[in-house]
């Protein structure tokens, strides 16, 4: 992919569009050819990355301006980040879960993500962290139909139990499910344990591939934490 000639952020304040700006400026972004990202923050701010051909940032930058004529729009020139998409951000894709499966030989813990209608799922034997200096493995598994989600009870030789759950949103510069098959794929979690942005990094392929789920380096992150070994501690 030929690299982007023109990069800015841009920042309507003052509108009360909301989602019909955010969704305008997705078509408008694909008409133009454009790459990056829009979302609306729990300020009511509207920021947009937008990265491609010079003539057409300029043109999604005249969209917003006309969009937006009665608010302000700042625009600050940036470095390309290389996406592959232009994508709605802080929208949730699905659900997420993170069941607990005890048994006689331990207890591992699978994290589940909804994806096109299933649950893309992965084994993470020591459960996942809040410390983005954990890297914590985790082994791809077959996918679960959704229903999987709300499971809990005894299965085989062990039980299972919900640990953590709520909505997520996809992120990261490339679309999804694609992210995934290329195996990196960014995430951020709205749970009870765990909330924030996290990463999937496969390692391995084959067919029980390998990836590292690791915490991003964000506002929720808790370094110097074990999520799990609290949990247990306190009985939940």
């Amino acid at each position: 992919m030929a690299k982007a000639e023109r990069a800015i952020r841009a920042e309507v304040s003052g509108s009360d569009e909301g989602a019909g700006l955010r969704a305008a400026t997705v078509g408008r972004a694909a008409a133009d050819g454009v790459l990056g990202w829009v979302r609306r923050d729990s300020d009511g701010v509207v920021r947009i990355h937008a990265e491609g051909d010079g003539e057409a940032v300029e043109s999604l930058l005249a969209f917003l301006r006309d969009r937006a004529a009665d608010t302000e729009v700042a625009v600050t020139e940036v470095k390309p980040e290389g996406h592959e998409q232009f994508a709605i951000r802080g929208v949730d894709a699905g659900i997420f879960v993170v069941q607990e499966h005890r048994n006689a030989r331990g207890t591992h813990f699978d994290l589940r993500l909804e994806v096109d209608g299933v649950l893309r799922s992965w084994a993470v034997p020591k459960g996942p962290s809040m410390d983005p200096a954990v890297k914590r493995m985790a082994i791809g598994v077959p996918d679960h139909d959704l229903a999987h989600a709300e499971f809990e009870g005894e299965l085989g030789d062990g039980a299972v139990r919900i640990w953590d759950r709520g909505g997520y949103e996809q992120g990261g510069r490339v679309p999804w499910p694609e992210a995934i098959d290329r195996g990196h794929a960014v995430f951020v979690l709205h749970g009870e344990r765990l909330r924030g942005g996290f990463a999937l990094q496969r390692t391995r392929g084959g067919d029980k591939p390998q990836w590292l789920l690791i915490k991003r380096r964000d506002d929720e992150a808790r370094p110097g934490s074990d999520v799990v070994a609290e949990a247990e501690a306190a009985g939940t």
